[in-house]
C-alpha cells in the first residue's frame, strides 16, 4: 500500500462500548427470532391462556405470558419419544430401556422385527440416529428434572405400517419437522435450557440432511408434512444448485430462492410452532383446536397439547 489509512472508527471504540454493541445485538438478535416463531405460536399460546394450572394450595392461575420454559421442554420431550421408540423399535426390534419410560401410555403400531433397510450403510446410520435420540430422551428428562412428562400413547403406525418400503419416507419427515419444531422453540428458551435445545437442533439437522440425501438417493416417495416441507431433490445441475432450494426441491430443507420470505430469509431453516408441530403429529392438517391423533392417539403429555 502507497501509504497509511486511518484506522475506521470502530476500531477506537473501548471495551465498555464494545461489551454494550454485542449486548445490543444479542438482544435484537433474540427479537428477530421472536418474530420468526412467536407469531406463528401465538395462536396455540392462546388456547392455554383458558386452561388452569393447578397448585398445591388449589388455585387456579391463567398462562397469559405463555408457556413456561419447561412446559416448552415437556413438548420437546413428547417429540423426542415419538423419535426414539420409532427408531427403537426398527433398528433394535424392541421397546426402549424401561429406565426411560415408566408411566408410558400404551404403544401400537410398532414393527414386529427389525427393519431390513437396503445397505449396511443406511443401516449403520439408522442405528445412529436411535443412539441420538434415545440419548436426547434421557437428556431431556435429566434437564427437566422431576417435572418431565413420561411418554404419551403412541401409534407408529400413523403413517401406515412401518416397513422396509415407507421408513425412509417417515423417518425423514420426522427429522425434518423436528428440526423446524427446535427451531421454532429457540425463542421461546434462555440459560442453560437454550443451549441444549441448539444442541439438539444441530443434530436433528444433521440427521435430517443425511435421510433427506438418503431419500434422494434411494427414490424414497416424499410425503409432505404441510406447506413448509421442503420436497427431497438433487437439483441435477451445478447452476441449479448455486441458487438453493427451489419450489421443486433441493438437498436441504432451507429457503432457497423461489421459497425464501422476509420472515425466512434466504438459506435459513423455516420454524414451526408447536400449533403447526402438532397439526402435523395429530394428522390434522390445517386444524386448530385439535388435541389429540394420529401419532398422539391420547395427546401430548404436559401443558402444550392443543394445535
Amino acid at each position: 500500500m502507497a501509504g497509511k489509512t486511518q484506522a475506521p472508527e470502530f476500531e477506537q471504540i473501548t471495551v465498555e462500548q464494545a461489551k454494550a454493541i454485542r449486548a445490543e445485538r444479542t438482544l435484537n438478535r433474540r427479537r428477530f427470532m421472536a418474530g420468526l416463531s412467536l407469531a406463528g405460536a401465538a395462536g396455540s399460546m392462546a388456547l392455554l391462556g383458558g386452561c388452569g394450572n393447578s397448585h398445591s394450595n388449589g388455585s387456579s392461575t391463567v398462562m397469559a405470558a405463555g408457556p413456561s420454559e419447561t412446559d416448552v421442554l415437556n413438548f420437546a420431550l413428547n417429540l423426542e419419544y415419538l423419535e426414539a421408540t420409532f427408531y427403537s423399535f426398527a433398528t433394535q426390534g424392541t421397546d426402549l430401556p424401561s429406565n426411560l419410560t415408566a408411566g408410558s401410555g400404551a404403544i401400537t403400531g410398532a414393527p414386529s422385527a427389525k427393519i431390513a433397510f437396503p445397505n449396511q450403510q443406511i443401516t449403520d446410520i439408522f442405528n445412529e440416529i436411535f443412539f441420538n435420540e434415545m440419548s436426547h430422551v434421557a437428556d431431556l428428562q435429566s434437564l427437566i428434572g422431576s417435572g418431565h412428562v413420561a411418554r404419551p400413547a403412541l401409534d407408529l403406525s400413523a403413517a401406515g405400517p412401518v416397513t422396509s418400503a415407507n421408513i425412509i419416507t417417515i423417518a425423514r419427515q420426522f427429522e425434518d419437522v423436528g428440526t423446524t419444531a427446535y427451531a421454532g422453540a429457540t425463542a421461546l428458551l434462555t440459560g442453560t435450557n437454550l443451549a441444549y435445545a441448539a444442541q439438539i437442533l444441530a443434530v436433528e439437522g444433521f440427521q435430517a440432511g443425511a435421510l433427506r440425501l438418503i431419500a434422494i438417493q434411494q427414490s424414497a416417495p416424499f410425503a409432505a408434512a404441510d406447506s413448509l416441507d421442503v420436497p427431497t431433490s438433487d437439483p441435477g445441475a451445478e447452476v441449479l444448485a448455486t441458487q438453493g432450494p427451489t419450489a421443486a426441491g433441493g438437498f436441504f430443507a432451507t429457503s432457497g430462492t423461489a421459497t425464501a420470505t422476509t420472515s425466512v430469509p434466504l438459506a435459513t431453516a423455516f420454524t414451526r410452532s408447536t400449533s403447526q408441530v402438532l397439526q402435523i403429529v395429530y394428522n390434522a392438517a390445517g386444524k386448530t383446536g385439535v388435541s389429540k391423533g394420529g401419532f398422539f392417539p391420547a395427546g401430548l403429555n404436559g401443558n402444550i397439547a392443543t394445535s
